[in-house]
């Protein structure tokens, strides 16, 4: 099951009953400050987790349909570290 943003905005809506639209705002306020701040340094919310932006190398990939190569470049990912509280809580 996966969620898209407009998902996760109505949960939010229908959970703290605010507007969807303020609810949308919200989410995408959090998803600007994260990555605005992350570029500086990781961003740690206490009893969730850590994003950290990490380097992935360039490698070579491969057309499963064809076999041909080609060079995947270097990027950067944002990841997120789950706190212990979290993962206790899926575990």
């Amino acid at each position: 099951m996966s969620f898209t943003k407009s998902d996760i905005a109505k949960n939010i809506a229908i959970k703290t009953s605010i507007s969807n639209e303020s609810a949308k705002q919200l989410l995408d306020k959090f998803i600007q400050v994260v990555v605005s701040a992350s570029s500086k340094s990781q961003v740690k919310i206490s009893g969730f987790g850590t994003f950290i932006r990490k380097k992935t190398p360039s490698r070579i990939g491969r057309n499963p349909k064809t076999g041909e190569e080609f060079e995947i470049l270097e990027r950067t990912k944002l990841n997120l570290v789950l706190s212990n509280k979290i993962k206790e809580k899926i575990n």
